[in-house]
């Protein structure tokens, strides 16, 4: 077995939820607020985080030592040993060296940003479509402005029901996205309650 096949699978210590919850802070279905939301925000960031601090807890590192600072960067240039997850984490804690953001959120612009980035993608070693979906949403998510209002509009509406395990086909996604483009948000919202009766009786979610 190659060092690829035993790394280990990002994002599945804590269970994902099987019905769409609201947020108590803001109202909204939990997790579409990532970002502007702390509520929402952790209800994303947890299977991340956890990850993280298996890795920690793995090299008997604390949280905030300078000892985590030299993991962050050991991950960022051995991305091949670790799962995305992990990887999203190390970028996160770090600044880019060309653009002084948040390693990964001048993609495209940032040369440095743009191969963290990719690198982050390729780590996605056994991550499922809906695993792929959570990783591109939470990055789309975290840097709004970095992509359009609608894009960031049909992300916010997805996380949620990806949360559960839920995944649109393409056809479906692009047709929602074709209606949001022409202000048909509304009918979009009552689309989605139709789909969160269906996830939270069961007929849709992780297999």
């Amino acid at each position: 077995m190659t060092e690829n096949m035993q790394r280990p699978v990002g994002g599945r210590r804590i269970a994902r939820p099987k019905t769409i919850e609201i947020c108590t802070r803001c109202g909204e279905a939990l997790g579409g607020g990532y970002s502007r939301c702390d509520a929402c925000h952790e209800a994303v960031e947890r299977y991340w985080t956890a990850d993280w601090q298996a890795l920690l807890d793995q090299e008997g590192i604390r949280a905030g030592s300078a000892e985590e600072k030299l993991l962050v960067q050991v991950v960022t240039v051995e991305t091949e040993r670790h799962p995305w997850t992990v990887v999203d984490m190390a970028m996160s804690l770090q600044q880019c060296g060309q653009c002084g953001r948040e390693l990964g959120e001048g993609f495209p612009d940032c040369g440095e940003c743009g191969m963290a980035f990719g690198a982050a993608i390729v780590s996605e070693f056994d991550a499922t479509p809906n695993e792929h979906a959570l990783h591109i949403g939470r990055w789309i998510l975290r840097f709004p402005q970095r992509n359009s209002a609608n894009i960031n509009a049909a992300w916010r509406l997805s996380m949620p029901r990806l949360l559960t395990g839920w995944l649109p086909s393409t056809q479906d996604a692009q047709e929602t996205m074709d209606k949001i483009k022409a202000g048909q948000l509304d009918e979009v919202k009552r689309e989605l309650k139709e789909l969160d009766r269906r996830i939270n009786q069961g007929g849709v979610g992780l297999e």
